[in-house]
């Protein structure tokens, strides 16, 4: 059911009510029979109990997201072990490896031809809320039209900048009087979705470490 070429590749456990409860490294034991095993760097795994239902979100960057549903079979601090795992879905995956962020950005338009605009006044400073591996959400006091399309420039894994293309897809008033905006992301270089991996899964080690104090 699993193809032995996901082995390595980076995943995340959750509940099934979507709550996070460890990322890893995947690796498949029994592809036929859905076993998998995700072991977390020498970090401490948390003790699941046998028959625990949970969702499992794997990136590679030449097979793309797979999101599957499975059981807990073997859990200990140092791994943990699924099995009758069952594919999701297409639609599921929008909802695995979001993070949320409360990060700085700047706003970038597009002009007719595609290109930045780089002259002085026109870069919105915005703060990203939540990222995914398909788009964003962030504030910004700048009305923004649904469909328009903008670039993001923003700092991901080692502080390095990356310029990302979207799309708006949602304008979502705050009750604080805040306006958010949905944005899907468009055509990610594979470059640019591994490092926005890279990105998303070392934040949410960083945060399951503060959570467990």
């Amino acid at each position: 059911m699993l193809s032995k070429e996901y082995n390595g590749s980076i995943c995340e456990v959750t509940s099934m009510e979507n709550k996070l409860i460890v990322t890893g490294l995947v690796r498949v034991t029994n592809g036929e029979d859905g076993e998998v095993e995700i072991h977390n760097n020498g970090d401490r795994m948390p003790i699941l109990k046998f028959g625990t239902k949970v969702k499992l979100s794997l990136h590679n960057p030449q097979l793309g997201i797979q999101v599957m549903a499975g059981e807990v079979y073997l859990s200990d601090a140092s791994f943990l072990r699924l099995i009758n795992l069952q594919i999701f879905a297409e639609y599921e995956k929008r909802r695995f490896f979001r993070l949320t962020i409360d990060h700085s950005a700047d706003l970038i338009p597009v002009g007719r031809s595609g290109e930045k605009t780089e002259r002085r006044g026109e870069r919105t400073p915005i703060r990203v809320k939540d990222v995914s591996l398909c788009g964003l959400q962030f504030e910004c006091d700048k009305p923004l039209a649904l469909g328009s399309q903008y670039r993001i420039r923003i700092a991901l894994q080692d502080n390095l900048l990356e310029t990302l293309d979207f799309v708006v897809r949602r304008v979502l008033p705050q009750s604080d009087g805040t306006t958010r905006y949905g944005g899907e992301f468009l055509e990610l270089t594979a470059h640019a979705e591994q490092r926005l991996c890279s990105f998303i899964f070392n934040q949410q080690q960083k945060q399951i470490r503060r959570s467990r104090g």
